[in-house]
């Protein structure tokens, strides 16, 4: 039988963490001990170099992983990464925009909810589950970026952690699992497979990501001068404005005494633009797509430079926004152009049917 080499990298998280309180301490090779691989799996263990809480991690970091994949990617089948779960859908989306089509093998993705020290721990199903699914994508040329989360196998370029003490934390907002490990790993829609032409090319990274850009959760009750301050002190290059419904922007002027001024979240957005700072608006709800056009406050946000995240889950329009600001930080329309494009499945697909019924009465 040839062997299926996997590559694991062990980046810390619950899953590699010990002692109380929970710290990152284990080695890839002492979570493993006592785990059953399947047989045709030749493993390749590393400790990443900065193995950390994952509340602690950067895209700096996650750039650093990217290069330690790339590094084992030629002599290597598939890839499992041992991570934390509160950064691990921003991990996935980073490898999605980092990789793009370039990838032609199976990166997966896991965590775990308690430590492998604790008794009722679901390290060892996760472990377990990860090595049986990078085994079939290799033998079956599944490509792409994924979790593993107990049975179900997630897109990781919508992945979501939606709980905190279940085992089943993670999800993909508007889509269904792409695989599930039953007795045997069955298929399902929306996995992608090898591209010989893509393949033949081999990796590349685009690793690229605008550092200042900020998240705020906005409604009508949030001042505008939380994001008008860092405008005028030109300490940010791009913002995210979460705001309500298809990109409901609060219109409502408030009164700012300190400077003596009165003006709008519209305003803000308005000042931002002309200072060349990009304004992305997403939408909170899990089918979330944003139309500015749709109302007239969104149509005001878009006529004052606002760029529409349009379906993207927030950890994904994080690191698309910053890559689409550090590759053209002065072209608000490439920008905009670029979120719209379906680079690794991160969009949800479909379309409205917008006919105009005329009333001849």
């Amino acid at each position: 039988m040839e062997k299926i080499k996997v590559f694991v990298l062990n980046t810390g998280g619950t899953l590699g963490s010990v002692g109380k309180p929970l710290r990152p301490a284990k080695s890839a090779a002492e979570l493993l001990h006592g785990i059953r691989i399947p047989v045709e799996i030749e493993l390749t263990l590393k400790d990443f170099k900065y193995r950390l809480d994952s509340s602690n991690i950067m895209h700096r970091e996650r750039v650093l992983m990217a290069r330690d994949i790339a590094a084992a990617y030629a002599t290597h089948d598939a890839f499992i990464i041992l991570h934390g779960t509160d950064s691990l859908a921003e991990t996935c989306a980073a490898f999605c925009l980092f990789f793009k089509h370039s990838l032609q093998k199976s990166i997966i993705v896991i965590g775990a909810q308690m430590a492998s020290d604790e008794p009722g721990s679901d390290v060892q199903l996760q472990l377990t589950n990860a090595f049986r699914v990078a085994s079939s994508f290799a033998r079956h040329d599944v490509v792409g970026v994924y979790n593993v989360c107990i049975g179900d196998v997630w897109d990781g370029s919508r992945v979501r952690k939606r709980a905190e003490s279940n085992f089943m934390a993670f999800y993909t907002p508007g889509r269904y699992p792409v695989a599930r490990v039953w007795p045997h790993i069955h298929f399902d829609e929306g996995l992608r497979y090898k591209d010989p032409v893509q393949a033949i090319q081999g990796l590349k990274i685009d690793s690229a990501l605008e550092p200042n850009v900020a998240y705020f959760r906005v409604s009508a009750d949030t001042p505008p001068w939380i994001v008008m301050d860092l405008v005028k002190s030109n300490r940010i290059k791009g913002a995210i404005l979460e705001c309500k419904g298809a990109g409901g922007i609060p219109e409502r002027e408030w009164k700012d005494y300190q400077n003596d001024e009165t003006y709008s979240w519209i305003d803000v957005i308005g000042a931002a633009t002309k200072a060349g700072i990009h304004v992305g608006v997403i939408s909170p709800f899990e089918d979330g797509r944003v139309i500015l056009e749709r109302y007239e406050p969104g149509m005001k946000a878009k006529e004052a430079g606002a760029i529409s995240l349009e379906s993207l889950t927030p950890d994904m329009a994080d690191l698309k926004f910053r890559q689409a600001i550090a590759m053209f930080p002065d072209n608000r329309e490439k920008i905009q152009e670029f979120i719209s494009t379906n680079v690794a499945g991160e969009l949800l697909t479909g379309t409205e049917d917008t006919e105009e019924f005329v009333d001849t009465h």
